[in-house]
């Protein structure tokens, strides 16, 4: 990596819109974290993510820190603290902002999330820095700030776009003549093939209950459609709709024809990225910042791995070309901290063309500026990825994200509880009552 990360001077990036339309929704986990708080004064600057020592984001960070504190004219030390896990994170993320303290700048999710935070004027409006300096606010893709934006103003800077595929073994599909489905029936018949074969259809976890409710998103939209989630996020929605019962039906019917592997609520996201990255799963469906971990020089499926899309429900309302996606790094800067200009600096080094590209080149991530890439450099499972959306129609957000952290949060556990065995009558019922009792 280059000082070149420092320099202000911004590239151009090009043909990427069509992928950053619109993450988390979600973090990495693991079991350790350096973390610890501060209220980031002038001799320190304390950054935030929630990043796992295995990640290519993680020794992208370090390193900008590293670059920053090396200079002759640091005005301060720069810090990265990790808190691997969204479900770590933010709990203390949130309690140290309580207290009016916390990082200078910090890692968060879009939209209702980080609306969160907006109202409650604990982050830095953006707005007039970007203005400040219209050159870095052309670089960026076209609507890159939309689920950043509240009341005309921008709350944080998009480091890069993520998205959900359904991510297969090419070499265990071709071992058992299976092709990827496209629909519901035919993914039953891929995992019944599976099964009697004694492959692991999916690389599955419930332990940190995102990576199940994404999955469950899945479903829910191939069933209903953008509609019924559109109406929750509006106001005017139900929980009660027949298309989320059903949801909660066909993640019982998955689970119970063993999709899933044994011991799935035990299971967290490094692990079950483990099991695909290990070949002992045949399929996995996970978020683009995956393909990094994936696609490793140490995973036993690099340049094995297939891009598919969600297959489709008979009579369900939702389209094949839809996916699930939305600006997934997101850097924001504590609205009273005594280092503004080290943050900024900070923010601008992720978004410069020299990071920009390594990110993309060489982790498969979606920029989030126009720069130019080498086809060759980019691994070949984010060009099958790009290809796969050249078709896209729409694109709709991760609900803990699009929802706000509560109501978000509550609907990733009631997945859960419906894996662990509660009725998806019930456990949506409890969802609706919910988001009455919490509505703003």
């Amino acid at each position: 990596m280059t000082k070149g990360y420092w320099k202000k001077s911004i590239g151009v990036l090009t043909g990427v819109l069509l992928l950053s339309s619109v993450l988390a929704g979600c973090g990495n986990s693991s079991e350790s974290s350096t973390a610890s708080g501060s209220t980031g004064g002038t001799s320190e600057t304390v950054i935030y993510d929630w990043q796992n020592a295995d990640s290519y984001v993680y020794k992208m960070s370090e390193q900008l820190a590293k670059e920053y504190n090396e200079r002759k004219d640091a005005t301060t030390t720069m810090k990265v603290q990790h808190i691997p896990g969204t479900d770590r994170y933010y709990p203390k993320l949130n309690a140290e902002l309580a207290a009016n303290a916390g990082p200078d700048v910090f890692v968060s999710h879009a939209a209702g999330k980080l609306k969160t935070y907006a109202d409650s004027g604990r982050i830095m409006d953006l707005t007039e820095i970007l203005n400040a300096d219209p050159e870095w606010k052309k670089s960026f893709t076209s609507g890159a700030f939309n689920l950043l934006t509240f009341d005309n103003k921008v709350y944080a800077i998009p480091t890069a776009f993520a998205t959900v595929p359904l991510f297969y073994n090419k070499e265990i599909f071709a071992k058992y003549n299976l092709t990827p489905p496209t629909t519901y029936e035919e993914l039953k018949n891929v995992i019944k093939v599976l099964k009697d074969n004694g492959v692991t259809p999916f690389a599955f976890g419930a332990k940190e209950s995102w990576t199940s409710a994404l999955f469950s998103e899945m479903v829910a939209n191939r069933i209903g459609g953008d509609e019924p989630f559109n109406k929750l996020m509006e106001g005017t929605g139900t929980w009660m709709d027949p298309s989320y019962i059903q949801t909660g039906n066909v993640m019982n019917e998955l689970r119970d024809m063993g999709a899933f592997p044994s011991g799935f609520l035990g299971l967290d996201n490094t692990a079950i990225t483990n099991m695909f990255k290990n070949g002992e799963a045949a399929m996995f469906v996970m978020g683009s910042w995956a393909v990094g971990s994936v696609e490793a020089a140490d995973s036993k499926v690099q340049g094995k791995i297939g891009i598919a899309k969600f297959p489709t429900f008979e009579g369900g309302k939702g389209d094949l070309n839809t996916w699930l996606g939305q600006p997934s790094y997101n850097l924001v800067i504590r609205a009273n901290t005594k280092n503004k200009d080290a943050a900024l600096e900070y923010i601008k080094a992720w978004t410069s063309n020299d990071v920009q590209t390594k990110l993309a080149e060489e982790n498969g991530d979606i920029p989030a500026v126009n720069v130019k890439l080498d086809k060759d450099k980019v691994p070949a499972v984010a060009q099958d990825l790009q290809k796969e959306m050249s078709d896209m129609k729409g694109m709709f957000i991760f609900y803990d994200v699009g929802l706000g952290a509560k109501i978000g949060d509550e609907y990733n556990t009631t997945i859960q509880a419906i894996l662990a065995g509660q009725a998806p009558e019930e456990a949506f019922q409890s969802l609706e009552q919910f988001t009455q009792d919490n509505k703003e």
